[in-house]
């Protein structure tokens, strides 16, 4: 640089680099305000984002819960229209060829018959499953000594 008026040139020789404490704690001060702004924008927008996203879910939820609940509905017409004597009737006499019971058809078990030969049936199979014989015994091995 130049001074005109002297005609003389000067030169910034007695310049040095120096960080200056108080322009420096500014700085950070500022930066970091800037960063707990900018912290909080981003976890406020986290929590509205999480806020929509479960009220979209549960908007889901209650839909699936509504069709269920038609679904289900649905499911017991369908299961007493199936339970229906008379459609069943229908299907034995129609499609299966089967007639009701004459009273001459029906066979009525006497209790003390049914009681007698269930006894013995019984104790048949577990004379047949089981074979009474003796075991053998065992052998014994000769002493031993250690």
């Amino acid at each position: 640089m130049t001074d005109w008026a002297e005609g003389i040139e000067t030169r910034n020789y007695g310049i040095k680099r120096r960080i200056d404490r108080r322009m420096f704690s500014e700085l950070m001060r500022t930066i970091l305000s800037l960063a707990m702004v900018a912290g909080t924008l981003v976890f406020h927008s986290w929590v509205r984002n999480q806020i929509i996203h479960t009220g979209y879910e549960s908007q889901n939820l209650f839909a699936e819960e509504e069709s269920l609940l038609r679904i289900h509905k649905r499911l017991m017409l369908e299961e007493e229209t199936l339970r229906n004597p008379e459609r069943i009737d229908a299907i034995a006499r129609n499609d299966l060829g089967m007639a009701p019971l004459r009273p001459s058809q029906l066979v009525v078990p006497l209790l003390w018959e049914m009681e007698s030969s269930l006894s013995t049936a019984v104790a048949m199979a577990y004379s047949e499953a089981f074979d009474l014989k003796k075991p053998a015994p065992a052998k014994r091995p000769a002493n031993q000594s250690n």
